[in-house]
């Protein structure tokens, strides 16, 4: 679709079997689209995929534009997303950006390679499962073994059916014959979610049916996400929401803040390590922000301009995900003087507007530098869309992500602790140039091989046990 682009200008039309479609790369037509005409564009289509594995779309990511979608997102935003909700997790980020350090330390105290898909995956899980489920899968405080397999495996799996693209959300016939077998998998994907997230919430409720016996009541500062969405009150007059409305945003959480902040963030580790001046810049800013005698605290996040630097380029050049979710215009309309039929599916090229020529120059060298506010002017560089729509990490409207400013603090503060900790380069026998950069590609894409360095501690030890 990027050569599309390239090929036939900012706007591209597509017939996609009975389905009328629109792609881009262009800022100025991603703005219209989600500034200027939010309102027509904010629905999502009602794709296999996003029926069964968003119960019925149910949820706020792929929930089509209505009352519905209204009320769902109001409630994450209003109960679970919040700043004071957030914040009062920042203690259970603490000791997970411990963990990290730790583990890695004692990786490189052994001589051993670091594999950061592994160590990162599991700084963002049990980051992501402590605030909604009050458990740690990886670490001293495991949940289980088993449990915590088929929390990633089924994690794993929905990353990838959401991002196929399944030939019977355009071609009817295509569902009836089902050649490839897709729609069964998804099928027996939704079946295992749903039994994973009964499961869950059956132990919530056990939970909070003790607390009430013992006359330990509600106590709001210890409630994880689960909790929260238990005790609110349903649509028109129950008494409680649906299970089925609080396991849809269950998957909404998962989903957004596991797969998409891990990718990120190997992804930052990859280009830094491959560019040692970049690290060496990163770690100067660092030792002047924090020091070397204690580990980066989020309070230092919000001044580490360098590093907010090097997210937003990672963005640029690896975005979590090649497409933002597709939109849905909901009426007719007018877009760059193009006539535009209702229920036209709109495809933002996010890994295309990346790259794109006429908006960035030299477009395939990781370069921190070119996001650096004007000298003097002391702006705050915006790892998100910002005023010119160059890159959409999180999208933009209405539809943009709700969890955007817990993302940016889960992949800063992974990032800021490893770099702080340690020194970087690849394993033994590997030239920096020599760092692969292949990807894959799915809802996500990450480097197609596991990203694999050598660490070198640069604090006192203590600090790291």
């Amino acid at each position: 679709m990027a050569q599309l682009s390239s090929a036939h200008g900012p706007l591209v039309y597509l017939r996609l079997g009975a389905v009328d479609a629109v792609t881009t790369d262009d800022p100025e037509v991603i703005r219209e689209i989600l500034l200027r005409q939010d309102d027509v564009f904010a629905s999502r289509p009602r794709t296999l995929a996003a029926v069964h594995l968003a119960y019925g779309c149910r949820d706020v990511a792929l929930a089509p534009f209505g009352s519905h979608w209204k009320r769902m997102r109001r409630t994450c935003m209003e109960h679970l997303l919040t700043t004071k909700q957030i914040e009062s997790f920042s203690g259970h980020r603490k000791i997970e950006a411990c963990h990290l350090a730790r583990d890695v330390w004692r990786k490189a105290r052994d001589g051993e390679p670091v594999n950061l898909r592994q160590f990162l995956g599991n700084f963002s899980m049990n980051n992501v499962t402590r605030m909604l489920l009050g458990k740690q899968y990886f670490g001293p405080e495991l949940a289980g073994p088993a449990e915590a397999a088929e929390f990633m495996h089924i994690t794993h799996e929905l990353f990838w059916l959401l991002g196929l693209i399944y030939l019977g959300d355009y071609l009817p016939l295509w569902r009836w014959l089902d050649p490839l077998g897709r729609e069964k998998k998804i099928r027996e994907v939704e079946k295992r979610m749903d039994r994973f997230h009964q499961k869950i919430i059956e132990e919530h409720r056990e939970a909070m049916a003790r607390r009430k016996e013992a006359g330990d009541g509600e106590n709001k500062e210890a409630m994880d996400f689960v909790d929260v969405l238990l005790s609110l009150p349903g649509e028109d007059g129950k008494e409680r929401m649906d299970d089925t409305e609080i396991k849809a945003l269950m998957q909404d959480m998962i989903a957004a803040a596991t797969d998409t902040s891990a990718v990120t963030n190997e992804w930052a580790m990859t280009e830094v390590i491959k560019h040692p001046g970049v690290l060496r810049k990163v770690q100067e800013e660092l030792d002047r922000v924090v020091g070397r005698d204690r580990l980066v605290q989020e309070s230092d996040l919000a001044h580490l301009t360098y590093l907010r630097c090097v997210v937003r380029e990672t963005f640029r050049l690896h975005p979590a995900g090649p497409f933002l979710i597709p939109h849905e215009s909901t009426r007719a309309t007018k877009l760059m003087g193009y006539d535009i039929p209702a229920k036209t599916r709109v495809f933002i090229n996010t890994y295309a507007l990346g790259r794109n020529r006429r908006v960035w120059d030299d477009v395939d060298a990781f370069r921190p530098e070119r996001h650096l506010p004007p000298e003097g002017s002391g702006g705050r560089v915006e790892i998100s869309h910002g005023a010119d729509f160059k890159i959409l990490p999180f999208g933009a409207g209405k539809r943009r992500c709700p969890g955007a400013p817990l993302g940016v603090t889960m992949v800063l503060m992974a990032l800021a602790t490893l770099f702080h900790c340690f020194d970087w380069s690849p394993p033994e026998g590997v030239r920096c140039e020599e760092i692969d950069t292949e990807e894959v590609y799915g809802m996500t894409m990450p480097k197609a091989k596991p990203l694999m360095a050598a660490a070198r501690p640069r604090l006192a030890p203590n600090l790291y046990d």
